[in-house]
This record gives C-alpha cells, sequence and structure tokens, in this order.
C-alpha cells in the first residue's frame, strides 16, 4: 500500500511531457518578428516569451528574445540592452550546444548559433570590444558557412552569410590583412546574392536581409532598387518610423528635399501618437540637414538643437552632424552653442575617413576663431553644388574669393569654383579657375592643390588635349601627406591609364 501511493505522489509531482504545437511555435516566432518590425517591443516580447514556454529546448524562443534587446540597444545604445542581450545569447548557445549533441550535422540549429554569434559581433563592434567582435564573427561566420553547405536551401542562413561576405569585401584596404589573419574572405556579388535568396525565400529572416539589401543597393548605386526595397517595407510595416526616416534620409540625398522633409515630418507625426517613441531625433537631425541644405541657417538650427536634446549618446553622433550644426548655429549667431558642438568633434585615426578628419581639423580651427564672411560664402556655395546648381554655387565661390585674404580660404573658394564650372561644362573658366589655384601654396587646406591638379586634368581631357591632361594629372605625384591622398592617387593612376589607351 506504501508503494501504491508513493507512486501516486511522483505522479503528480513528475512534470508531465506534452507535445509541442510546432505550428503554434512558428506562429508566434512569425507575430513576434512582425511586431518587432512595426516597433511594437511590447508585442514583440510577449510572442517570444510565449514561443521560451512552449518549446524550451528550441533556439527560437531565446534567440528573437535577444533580437530584440540587440534591436534596442542599436538604436539607444544603453548599456543595459547590451547586457540583456548578451545574457539572453548565451542561453541561446546553450541550446543550440545541447541540440548539437544530439546531431552535429543539425542545419538549423548551425543557423541560429551562426546567428547569435554573428550578432555577438556586432554587438561587440558597436560597443567598442574589437578583439570579442572578431572572435565571435568568425565563429558566427564558419557556423553559417556549415550550415549552408548541409543545407543550401536553409535560405534563413543566407541571410548572415550575405551580410559578412558583403561587409567583408567592403573592408577598406588598410584593414585588408584581418581577412586572411581570420580566415575570411569576402564577396560583394556572393553576399549580395544570399541576401536575395533571404529576402526572397526566408522565413525568419526575410524582413532584415530585404533591409540589408535595400542598404547595399543604395550603396552600389542602385538607388531604384533600393527604394523600391524599402517602400515594400514601409508597406508591410507601416508603424515603423525609423523605415520612414531612412526614406526622408535617402531622399535627401537623391536631392528629393520636398519629399525628404515630406517623410521626416511624417515619422514625427507617427512618433507622437505613440507611448515610445523610436528614431524621432534621427528625423530631426534629418530635417536640420535638409535645411542645412537649402540654406536655411535657422531651421537648421532649430532642428539639430532638437535632435540634441533628443540624443542619448554623442558616440552615436556623426561628426558631419555636430560639425553642419555647428556652422548653423554659429551662422544665425549662436557662436557660444557652435563651440560647444565644434568640441564634440572626436579626431579620428582610420585614413579611410578622411571627411571626419577635416572636419576634427576645422572645428579645432574654428574653436579658436569665429567663421569669416568668405567661409559662410563657401558653406552656401557647397550646398548650391550639391544641390547641382552650379551657376548660383560659380557665384558664391567666386564671392567668397574675393572678399577674404587668407590663403586657406582662397584655396577652398578656388577649388570649389573650379569644381562647379566643370560641372557646369564651362571648361574655359574651370582651366583659369584650377591654374590660379596651382599658383597657391596653403599651409593647412594641403588638399586642395593636388586636387585642383587632379581636376584640370579632367578639364584638359574633356576638351581633347592628351598631353595637358597627362601632365597635370602627373603634378598630382608631386604632393604628399594631404587629406583623401590614397583615393585621389588611385583616380589619377586610372587617369593616367585612361590617356595611355588613347
Amino acid at each position: 500500500m506504501k508503494s501504491f501511493w508513493l507512486s501516486v505522489l511522483l505522479l503528480f509531482l513528475t512534470p508531465r511531457c506534452y507535445a509541442v504545437d510546432w505550428e503554434r511555435v512558428h506562429t508566434l516566432t512569425v507575430e513576434g518578428i512582425h511586431s518587432l518590425y512595426n516597433l511594437e517591443i511590447d508585442e514583440a516580447i510577449q510572442a517570444f516569451d510565449s514561443v521560451r514556454r512552449m518549446a524550451p529546448a528550441d533556439p527560437r524562443g531565446p534567440f528573437f528574445q535577444s533580437i530584440v534587446h540587440f534591436s534596442l540597444y542599436g538604436l539607444n545604445r544603453e548599456e543595459k540592452e547590451l547586457n540583456a542581450f548578451l545574457n539572453e545569447s548565451e542561453s541561446v548557445i546553450e541550446v543550440c550546444e545541447r541540440l548539437l549533441e544530439k546531431n552535429e550535422n543539425d542545419a538549423t540549429t548551425k543557423f541560429y548559433l551562426g546567428g547569435i554569434y554573428g550578432y555577438r559581433g556586432l554587438a561587440h563592434h558597436t560597443s567598442g570590444s574589437f578583439l570579442k567582435a572578431a572572435q565571435d564573427g568568425r565563429k558566427g561566420y564558419l557556423f553559417l558557412e556549415e550550415a549552408i553547405r548541409i543545407n543550401p536551401n536553409m535560405y534563413d542562413a543566407h541571410m548572415g552569410f550575405g551580410l559578412f561576405r558583403y561587409l567583408l569585401a567592403k573592408l577598406p584596404k588598410s584593414m585588408r590583412w584581418i581577412l586572411s589573419a581570420l580566415g575570411f574572405s569576402g564577396d560583394l556579388e556572393g553576399g549580395l546574392r544570399s541576401l536575395r535568396l533571404a529576402a526572397e525565400k526566408g522565413t525568419y529572416t526575410r524582413t532584415e536581409a530585404k533591409l540589408f539589401l535595400a542598404q547595399f543597393m543604395f550603396a552600389e548605386g542602385k538607388r531604384d532598387t533600393a527604394v523600391q526595397l524599402l517602400n515594400d517595407l514601409r508597406r508591410e510595416f507601416p508603424e515603423n518610423t525609423l523605415f520612414l526616416v531612412l526614406y526622408s534620409f535617402w531622399q535627401h540625398r537623391l536631392d528629393n528635399l520636398d519629399e525628404a522633409m515630406t517623410a521626416a515630418r511624417a515619422a514625427i507625426t507617427l512618433n507622437n501618437r505613440k507611448k515610445v517613441r523610436y528614431g524621432e531625433e534621427l528625423a530631426y537631425s534629418t530635417l536640420g540637414s535638409i535645411y542645412f541644405t537649402r540654406n536655411d541657417f535657422e531651421n537648421a538650427a532649430t532642428n539639430y538643437r532638437l535632435y540634441m536634446k533628443m540624443t542619448r549618446n554623442d558616440e552615436r553622433t556623426p561628426n558631419r552632424t555636430f560639425y553642419r550644426a555647428a556652422l548653423a548655429m554659429e551662422i544665425v549667431g549662436d557662436r557660444s552653442g557652435a563651440v560647444a558642438l565644434y568640441r564634440k568633434i572626436r579626431e579620428v585615426d582610420n585614413p579611410d575617413r578622411f571627411w571626419d578628419a577635416r572636419q576634427y581639423r576645422r572645428s579645432k580651427e574654428l574653436i579658436t576663431r569665429p567663421l569669416t564672411e568668405s567661409e559662410i560664402l563657401i558653406t552656401q556655395a557647397e550646398n548650391e553644388f550639391s544641390l547641382n546648381r552650379y551657376v548660383q554655387s560659380s557665384n558664391l565661390y567666386d564671392e567668397a574669393f574675393r572678399k577674404t585674404s587668407s590663403v586657406e580660404v582662397q584655396a577652398r573658394a578656388l577649388y570649389g569654383l573650379q569644381q562647379a564650372q566643370y560641372e557646369g561644362n564651362r571648361f574655359a573658366e574651370s582651366l583659369e579657375s584650377g591654374n590660379r589655384l596651382a599658383a597657391l601654396m596653403p599651409s593647412n587646406e594641403l588638399w586642395t592643390v593636388p586636387h585642383g591638379w587632379y581636376r584640370l586634368g579632367l578639364t584638359y581631357e574633356q576638351l581633347g588635349k592628351v598631353a595637358d591632361a597627362r601632365m597635370a594629372f602627373e603634378q598630382v605625384k608631386n604632393y604628399d601627406e594631404y587629406e583623401m591622398q590614397e583615393r585621389l592617387e588611385e583616380r589619377t593612376a586610372e587617369g593616367l591609364e585612361r590617356l595611355a589607351a588613347k
């Protein structure tokens, strides 16, 4: 009798094993991903919690739960989100390792394991832990490669694998040695093919693959395709303000300023009816940039101030934004506000980030003295040039040159004038400006003169004067230690190759 009651007691105390409703697990996972991309974070968390409870031995619940924290960390750079992501990622790794002990050739498990290590690598890179980023990134790459080798139709794995291959192919030459040291190989076209596969056929990574593919298409100059992909995402996720902000940013890059402004304001309006707002500060930054391009410095300064007030982490703000915001503020008379922003511009030691380096150099100078009238005219001229208004740009550059006695400012004004005249097909005038520039000897704006010689070479080439073009290109070789040197030397070599073929 005693053994009977003991058996009954054990029956009630022993956890009962229920069959997992895998169809429901899949449905909830898809719903959670949809909520995440609609920026309905609470709903996404609830869905992935349910997945985790229904299938505790499956990677899906902890994997996508960790992705929520990864996404939030990408938005706000808060340490608590980074730690939450890393903690959750450990759960994913534990689940996957247990599954691989049972079947080492499980492609699905290797996809989740490769994916989580890949995200860990990205998170470590964002936080500045580059050694950890390389270590986890390598693990992710290899697991994803294995997943695809085992099952070429593992389309979800193609998302991370394609992302790795593309980004590795885009590494600057100065960092290529890292690839061979880690055993990586970049493949731009192969990476894009993998992303297309995931975007078209993926189960859980389709949206993310489409987003990355859109951004890479834009970077590769295939901008109609990029905008089409982004518009597909905007229609599917109408509550995603970040997609609206990205669309606004792209329209600005395409010089569709009215469309860009409409989209940025729509993002702000959409956020205004939400309890939790995402990307609103980026919308204000984009508006600031649009107004800046239009030489409306008052409205630019207003929107940049709103951005600075809302952003939580200065590390997220690129030098270009600090620099343009500072210029706008100084132009409208807020010198103290401008100086405060000049001081936030960071020094860089990467030769490929020459715009950042130039903005840092300029900011250090402008902390010590205010903008001159000619420098304001050059800023306006640069904006007109960016909008392909070459006559207006030329007039402003010419006025800036005439109103200054500074060799540094004259060099900038003449190079800008030379460019605007060249793009406006005023080649004789462009030659004159280029030759005037070549006679100057600036000590800070060292980049202007070799770039002027290169532009002279292009102008002579357009006019069919091959010998003069070759002479101008050769002059570039006489200059050293200036910003954008490597890039200019590559373009000059290409120019000489073209002339040799004529």
